[in-house]
């Protein structure tokens, strides 16, 4: 079941990130580092309705993602950082959450102008999630995500509006146990 979770926040429109795909890439079908970009995102795009996947807004400002090289044994890794909040804290979410934890993800981050792919099925990011708990009554509340690996190949690149990911405007509105 694709989800698709909204962060309850205002939302400008800039040109910087502002969604997440996260799938589950344990059925993916293999693809790599070398794997030409159209064929990944015909992967993408084309996933069933029953596929495992979420669809994350961000909220402004609140997200961290740091793609580094290194130099190891000869060979170039880039060593993949990226987390982001989730809000409100929620039952069916922390269910949804631990269906996830310390699995392998791979990670389409949308911008309103184009994409990039983190992680791929055969060398994925690993998914987990700790509650966060602000002492502030006015404190932000919720989970933290987080996704890591280091990988051979770059982040993908792909061109274009949203219009073009069929998979980024797709999947269910989740349904909150609670009234917010």
């Amino acid at each position: 079941m694709i989800q698709n979770l909204c962060n309850i926040v205002q939302e400008d429109n800039f040109d910087t990130f502002h969604k997440a795909t996260i799938i589950e890439a344990s059925k993916l079908p293999k693809f790599n580092h070398l794997t030409k970009a159209q064929d990944v995102l015909t992967i993408i795009n084309n996933l069933p309705e029953e596929f495992q996947a979420m669809i994350i807004r961000f909220m402004p400002e609140r997200f961290n993602l740091s793609n580094k090289t290194k130099i190891q044994k000869g060979s170039r890794i880039y060593k993949t950082d990226f987390s982001l909040p989730l809000s409100p804290q929620d039952a069916n979410i922390q269910s949804l959450l631990e269906t996830y934890n310390n699995k392998e993800v791979v990670v389409l981050i949308t911008r309103h102008s184009h994409s990039y792919l983190y992680g791929t099925s055969e060398q994925p990011l690993l998914f987990t999630y700790e509650e966060l708990h602000n002492p502030a009554p006015s404190g932000l509340k919720g989970y933290t995500l987080s996704m890591n690996n280091e990988s051979y190949g770059a982040a993908l690149y792909f061109a274009g509006n949203e219009a073009e990911f069929p998979v980024v405007n797709r999947g269910l509105a989740f349904q909150l146990a609670g009234s917010l």
